[in-house]
């Protein structure tokens, strides 16, 4: 589990299977930043540190959940992309 909230992540610590990473940067203005790529980074840095961790192995699927854009009760959307931080299994600028 990827996120930006401290408590979220002490209560999901609590679920056996479940590994909070804390994400370190501040919410963007989505405004100005594309939302796609701000969920992009923080799968990249949550798959980054599950393999630091030894969690995940390189090449792994990792399944991942996500909405259509930000906020509660807009979870509609299952990826299942391969662990390797630097390439999400889709091409860039899509």
């Amino acid at each position: 589990m990827v996120t930006r909230n401290g408590i979220a992540a002490r209560y999901s610590h609590l679920y056996r299977g479940v590994y909070p990473f804390i994400f370190p940067e501040k919410k963007p203005d989505f405004n100005q930043k594309n939302w796609q790529e701000d969920v992009d980074n923080r799968l990249k840095f949550g798959i980054a540190k599950a393999i630091e961790h030894q969690v995940l192995s390189l090449g792994d699927s990792v399944v991942c959940v996500q909405g259509w854009r930000g906020g509660m009760g807009h979870t509609n959307t299952i990826r299942v992309v391969p662990a390797d931080p630097r390439n999400l299994g889709l091409a860039e600028g899509v």
